[in-house]
């Protein structure tokens, strides 16, 4: 089972506090000079229009992808001699470089609220919404990869998840 497995409770945890850290500084976006930027209703809203709904659909999903992310660091193989900090800013700097290229574009093209004329969709690399949105797009993801990296690798960590 997985949450018997220590890998999968370090992923569990780690995922859950480096989405936490990613969605708390997302939030913050009005002070950086960009957009309100609300990813889990971004998300919810490919499941359903109902926007209460999509709301929790949404924290489900981002979460959930979080936390999947995270195994997904984990399972990336042996590390090299880097820190884990070290190692989980690049992959928060790879995680963001696939969601501009591929994850906004994409989400342009799915969301029935960019479809509609209810939201422009963000572009390649957010440019639609600004540079601040990029590069708080970027900060955001690094910090989410640290975090994971740190929570993940750490030895004080490893042992507690045992």
């Amino acid at each position: 089972m997985a949450m018997s497995n220590p890998a999968w409770r370090r992923a569990i945890f780690a995922g859950i506090l480096g989405t936490l850290v990613f969605s708390v500084l997302l939030h913050l976006a009005p002070m950086v000079g960009s957009p309100r930027i609300n990813v889990p209703l971004w998300d919810g809203t490919l499941v359903t229009l109902n926007l209460r709904a999509a709301m929790i659909v949404g924290y489900v999903l981002e979460f959930g992808i979080g936390v999947l992310l995270a195994r997904l660091y984990q399972a990336l193989g042996p590390r090299p001699k880097a820190s884990p900090i070290g190692r989980g800013a690049l992959y928060g700097l790879l995680l963001w470089g696939v969601l501009m290229l591929i994850g906004l574009p994409l989400f342009g093209l799915l969301s029935p609220l960019v479809s509609h004329g209810l939201m422009l969709g963000p572009g390649l690399f957010a440019w639609h919404y600004g540079v601040s949105t990029t590069l708080l797009f970027m900060v955001s993801l690094l910090m989410y990869g640290i975090s994971v990296g740190y929570l993940t690798d750490a030895p004080l960590l490893r042992q507690i998840a045992r």
